[in-house]
């Protein structure tokens, strides 16, 4: 005897939904410790530059060919931060979309259709508010 578990649609839809959710707050965590960090290189940056041109200004060559290659270094370091936060916040875009779409789809079939137009178009337009999202 082979007992089988079933889930409805609407369970399948509520873990579905607690998955996204989850999902998003793990993209969010990532993209806010990946904005903290290119503030941090950018001040790092700006040190560098400070000391830089402190040492061009004591015509201190051995140090300047050092600086300038520390600042190399950072700035890319921090190119890939970029674009490693541009990437989580495709995701977050992403998943955000999909949480409005599954929340949008329960909501409908719970309410058989009852909400109005006008309803529908500003909670969509407080959606598209929510994803801007910047560092």
């Amino acid at each position: 005897m082979s007992s089988t578990i079933t889930t409805s649609a609407a369970e399948r839809g509520l873990m579905d939904h607690g998955h996204l959710l989850e999902k998003e707050g793990d993209a969010r965590l990532k993209f806010d410790r990946a904005c903290q960090q290119i503030a941090l290189l950018d001040q790092k940056i700006r040190d560098l530059e400070v000391r830089y041109k402190r040492a061009v200004k004591h015509k201190k060559n051995s140090f300047r060919y050092n600086l300038r290659l520390r600042l190399s270094v950072v700035t890319g370091v921090k190119m890939m931060y970029h674009h490693y936060a541009s990437t989580k916040a495709e995701e977050l875009s992403r998943i955000r979309r999909q949480i409005s779409s599954t929340s949008q789809n329960s909501e409908l079939s719970r309410e058989s259709h009852s909400r109005t137009r006008e309803q529908r178009s500003s909670s969509a337009a407080a959606s598209h508010a929510e994803l801007d999202i910047d560092c």
